[in-house]
Formats: C-alpha cells, sequence, structure tokens
C-alpha cells in the first residue's frame, strides 16, 4: 500500500515504514526513485504512476505535475479534452501547498507532518479553483496558469491549502511526536 490509498493513521504509519524499507533496500542496489522516474521522460503515464507511488515526497509532486504537462500537450496537440488532467495537476499543486516547508514547532522537515497523515485526510480536505487560486501554488507555472484560467476563469481568491485548513495540520502537527516515538519503537523491533 502507497501512502495515497491510506485511509487509516495506521496504514499511514505503515506505509510510510514500508516507503522508508523500500528506500533502504534500492539505495543498497543503488537504484533510487529519482533516478528510475528519469527513464520515463517520454512515457508521461508511467512518469505519472511512479510519482503517485512516491507520495507525499515533494520531489513526487514535482514529478506527477512534469507528467501531467507532458500528458496535457499531448491531449492538446491530438485536440482532445484535458480537463480531467488539468483537475489533476491542479489537486497536486493545492495538496503540495498544504505542507509547509520547516515546522517551527517540531524543528523539523514539514513533511514530516504530511508523510503521517493518511492521505484521505488530505483527499478530503474541501477547496475550489474559486477560493484556492493559484497565485500561491509554487507547483503552478505560467502555462499551467494560462490553461487554468482559460479552463475555469479567474479565481476571487488566492491562498494556500495550508492557509484554508491550518486547523488540520496543526492538530496532525501536534500529534506527530507521539507517533514518531511509535514508529521508532516499532522500527527498533524490526
Amino acid at each position: 500500500m502507497t501512502w495515497i490509498d491510506t485511509e487509516t493513521d495506521e496504514q499511514a504509519n505503515s506505509s510510510s515504514i514500508k516507503f522508508w524499507e523500500g528506500l533502504r533496500s534500492d539505495l543498497n542496489n543503488e537504484v533510487f526513485w529519482a533516478e528510475k522516474i528519469k527513464c520515463f521522460r517520454g512515457e508521461p503515464v508511467k512518469r505519472l504512476a511512479m510519482a503517485l507511488d512516491n507520495l507525499p515526497l515533494p520531489a513526487a509532486f514535482r514529478e506527477g505535475a512534469i507528467a501531467l504537462r507532458a500528458i496535457i500537450r499531448l491531449k492538446k496537440k491530438a485536440k482532445e479534452t484535458f480537463n480531467d488532467e488539468l483537475a489533476l495537476l491542479y489537486w497536486f499543486a493545492a495538496i503540495d501547498s498544504f505542507s509547509i516547508p520547516y515546522s517551527s514547532v517540531l524543528q523539523q522537515p514539514g513533511y514530516n507532518v504530511i508523510e503521517s497523515m493518511p492521505s484521505s485526510v488530505i483527499k478530503t480536505l474541501p477547496f475550489s479553483y474559486f477560493e484556492l487560486g493559484y497565485e500561491k501554488l509554487n507547483l503552478l507555472n505560467k502555462t499551467d496558469i494560462k490553461w487554468c484560467i482559460d479552463t475555469w476563469g479567474k479565481p476571487q481568491g488566492h491562498q494556500t491549502l495550508h492557509d484554508i485548513h491550518n486547523d488540520i495540520w496543526n492538530s496532525y502537527e501536534k500529534a506527530l511526536p507521539a507517533k514518531q516515538k511509535k514508529l521508532d519503537a516499532q522500527l527498533a523491533n524490526l
């Protein structure tokens, strides 16, 4: 089970353990996912799948966005609609804006907080393009923004998902030290 499939705290913990064990194994075999994904430059669907498997790593959000842009360009070239892909690209940018680079409360990367959350929590956070906008979504580039405006019009405001749902972030941030202590104990027993 990857993080994107997690629905409970226990599943998120289990996913985290499996992810880091797999990463350790990959590093021992000198094959890191960020290197493997480069092999799929001409295959955006496979690149997207690998990015999804490696969420919530910040680089996985970037790689997913790159893959989705390539898929959108292919669809545009074939004069096909790309609304679903654009919506997924926007979702990547929105979810990426939920995390913060560094938690000053915990004195550790914000990634640790988002990794501790089941993805089901994040998937159910309500937001809309009109409320969230694009100016504070760092994952979006100028072309992405143009596609969004052309498809959905101008938003009413601009903020991050972290701004909108700060209370949820704070609750997981507060709970993380106890989770980390429990997880460290589990890892020590492996």
